[in-house]
């Protein structure tokens, strides 16, 4: 070693920097470590306080389920937008099955250009009227126009495959069941009789006349009845001893209870089947989207 650097190193090892050096690693140390243990807790207290924790995804909105309008409370219309012929009476006659009310039936005006399903057009005051009917078309969209009543309207498009099954049909009970009551044969009064046993018997009674048709029928009884009436009819049958039955082309479920000249009475109600327990049906509702969807 130079004789310069032994002279430097002896300097640098004198009381006064030996002294000076340590002081300063004392500066340093109370600088740093204060500091990072200040920093640590700002840190975990920022943490602690939720101010550094990540903001809670926002809640996703959830449909308002409420009530189902009455199906028959509100008119349906349906267009075609299909250039199928006949495809807006067969949705119609769909949605009258479904019991629900159905008014006009026509073709969509040539400029409307319908991809889905369907369109149901309806106003503010028949939105859930128009989520019921849409129900019934899997692939529906809604369209909010300016009416002010609970209409709506049921444009058919390119989509359409068909409507939602129909529920299984529950057996219907007297109460539930409209009847017609007619004479035919030369007994005054005899009509009138019968209705009033029919009705002790729940059956809600119409009209009460001989037959507008002026049939004369030689049996007990005949009993008329249209495409959906069939269970109707058969649950009448039961309290008509040898009644006939007779289909035609009416709408609905009202029947005609045609009496015959060979009707003597109605079967002792003890021999008529007892009406079969019905469950308990849920009640239909319909969910709203959401205000911001």
């Amino acid at each position: 070693m130079s004789q310069g650097a032994e002279d430097m190193d002896d300097e640098d090892r004198t009381p006064t920097r030996v002294w000076r050096r340590h002081r300063l690693r004392q500066i340093m140390l109370f600088v740093t470590v204060p500091g990072v243990l200040l920093g640590t807790a700002s840190i975990t207290a920022a943490y602690s306080s939720g101010w550094m924790t990540p903001a809670p995804p926002k809640a996703a909105c959830q449909p308002t389920v409420v009530p189902a309008p009455a199906r028959g409370s509100f008119t349906v219309n349906v267009m075609n937008a299909t250039g199928v012929s006949g495809t807006a009476a067969k949705v119609a006659a769909g949605l009258g099955k479904r019991k629900f009310s159905v008014g006009g039936i026509s073709n969509a005006p040539d400029s409307w250009y319908v991809t889905p399903s369907a369109v149901v057009h309806h106003g503010p005051k028949g939105l859930d009227q128009a989520l019921l009917v849409a129900s019934q078309i899997p692939g529906a969209k809604l369209f909010e126009d300016t009416r002010t009543t609970r209409t709506v309207d049921v444009v058919v498009g390119l989509g359409f495959k068909g409507l939602v099954p129909l529920p299984a049909r529950l057996k219907p009970i007297p109460s539930e069941v409209a009847v017609n009551v007619y004479n035919t044969t030369y007994k005054t009064g005899l009509a009138k009789t019968v209705a009033d046993q029919v009705a002790a018997r729940g059956f809600k009674v119409k009209d009460v006349s001989n037959d507008p048709l002026r049939t004369l029928q030689l049996g007990t009884a005949v009993i008329r009845y249209g495409e959906d009436g069939d269970l109707a009819a058969a649950l009448l049958k039961q309290h008509v001893p040898g009644a006939q039955l007779l289909k035609d082309d009416r709408r609905g479920t009202g029947l005609d209870l045609v009496i015959g000249n060979a009707y003597t009475a109605l079967v002792p109600l003890a021999e008529v089947p007892p009406l079969p327990a019905r469950p308990k049906l849920p009640t239909p509702t319909v969910a709203r989207p959401c205000a911001d969807s």
